[in-house]
């Protein structure tokens, strides 16, 4: 069907995903491109409500409707796979999430530095499109900052919403690709891309793949850049925890935890500094209390955007 899939998993931003979906064409001028939206709302289907009004005026590349009656992140982002793979034809899955959209040359600079690189993984900057009168402590935020590395090969990545797999790294790891244990809590991202740079893949970032993402006034608040502090420590910790499993990997854990705590509790001297970036401070000390929760058991069981 098609070398190139762009994924895109939505739950109920059918306004996000309409920019979204508007915006690729003139941002992909390829031919050998499918687009895929996984709609994960089979009550409400915002999403497919939206793309089929688009299939019904002529979107101009091809488009695949996924409805993934199972909730979670984990089971929208494995049917996604699954459909892709499905598919002989597919050598590259982009992902992209439903509240981005791309910037000129997106796909293009993802496949330049995949080919120069001979890279498994290549991910690129996620900017924050801030919407309404946002504080100028959240656009310094280290929560929406984007994240810049040299072009190239590089080490671990993190994140799945600016993401270019090969099919090749797809062998690598044993399926489900994306761990259902993370389904809740998210993190699965986190857990995919860690089980892939254990199996020898090859990572890559380009500067020059950039997509931008909608920042909604409820975001830009200090009780939501913390909140999400806290959930990066515990899917962090969470994902870690896999990996080391027993008494013995959980004490590792527990001890590596304490003392980042114990540095960052001793760094919150820094937030009466002139100049401080005291959101990021104060964000950091409170991820290393959601470590320790994690740890304790605790985030296992919250739905993925609660914390």
């Amino acid at each position: 069907m098609a070398a190139i899939w762009i994924a895109i998993p939505t739950f109920r931003r059918p306004d996000q995903l309409a920019h979204l979906l508007q915006t690729l064409p003139a941002m992909v001028d390829r031919h050998d491109v499918m687009v895929l939206v996984a709609d994960n709302d089979p009550a409400g289907q915002e999403g497919a409500a939206t793309v089929r009004r688009l299939q019904e005026g002529g979107y101009p590349l091809p488009l695949t409707l996924l409805t993934v009656g199972q909730a979670g992140l984990c089971a929208v982002r494995n049917a996604i796979s699954d459909a892709a793979l499905a598919d002989p034809d597919m050598r590259f899955l982009a992902m992209i999430d439903d509240d981005e959209w791309p910037q000129p040359g997106w796909l293009d600079a993802l496949l330049i530095c995949q080919a120069q690189v001979g890279a498994d993984v290549v991910a690129g900057p996620v900017d924050s499109c801030f919407v309404g009168k946002t504080p100028h402590w959240a656009r310094e935020s280290l929560v929406f900052r984007p994240e810049e590395r040299p072009w190239g090969a590089t080490g671990m990545l993190w994140a799945s919403n600016n993401l270019l797999v090969t099919r090749r790294a797809f062998d690598l790891i044993d399926t489900p690709w994306f761990d259902p244990r993370f389904n809740r809590s998210g993190g699965e991202d986190l857990d995919f891309l860690g089980r892939l740079h254990d199996a020898g893949a090859r990572f890559g970032w380009s500067p020059d793949a950039r997509v931008s993402e909608w920042v909604p006034a409820e975001r830009a608040r200090l009780s939501w850049v913390l909140r999400r502090m806290w959930r990066i420590g515990c899917t962090e910790t969470m994902a870690r925890r896999k990996k080391l499993p027993g008494k013995a990997g959980t004490a590792r854990l527990l001890a590596r935890s304490l003392a980042i705590l114990g540095l960052r509790t001793a760094g919150l001297a820094a937030l009466l500094l002139p100049g401080a970036r005291r959101v990021d401070i104060a964000g950091q000390w409170i991820k290393s209390w959601g470590r320790l929760y994690a740890l304790a058991g605790g985030a296992r069981n919250h739905h993925y955007g609660a914390l």
